[in-house]
């Protein structure tokens, strides 16, 4: 890989890192704001802890890359619900944020995962 490719990689890497470290800390810091938003669409209070955890440790494991093809293509799953959940409750706006953080997570693990094979 070219010495331009990696220092994109890193930087998209970087950003998506930064964004789930936000978000996730968001909903473990503030718990009493993200809970109701996942009851009312149908999830259960919980799931809005264990989603902040696995965004914030997600994060995390993008930095390290040993680490980084397995926590995008996790990341890369969190944001397939997020656009599911979404389009199916009528929020079609509301889905395109996801769905390009999505494909970005996407990328970022079939580069990584090349590179573990290289």
């Amino acid at each position: 890989m070219s010495k331009g490719k990696k220092i994109a990689l890193w930087i998209v890497s970087g950003l998506l890192a930064a964004m789930f470290l936000f978000s996730g800390g968001i909903k473990l810091l503030q718990p009493d704001q993200a809970k109701p938003m996942f009851v009312h669409y149908g999830y259960a209070a919980w799931f809005a802890t264990f989603i902040g955890a696995c965004e914030a440790l997600g994060a995390l494991g993008l930095l390290i890359p040993r680490l980084a093809s397995l926590a995008a293509a996790g990341l890369t799953i969190i944001m397939a619900g997020a656009v599911y959940t979404h389009l199916s409750h009528q929020e079609n706006s509301h889905a395109i944020v996801p769905l390009v953080l999505m494909l970005l997570l996407a990328g970022v693990s079939y580069v990584r995962f090349k590179e573990l094979k290289a």
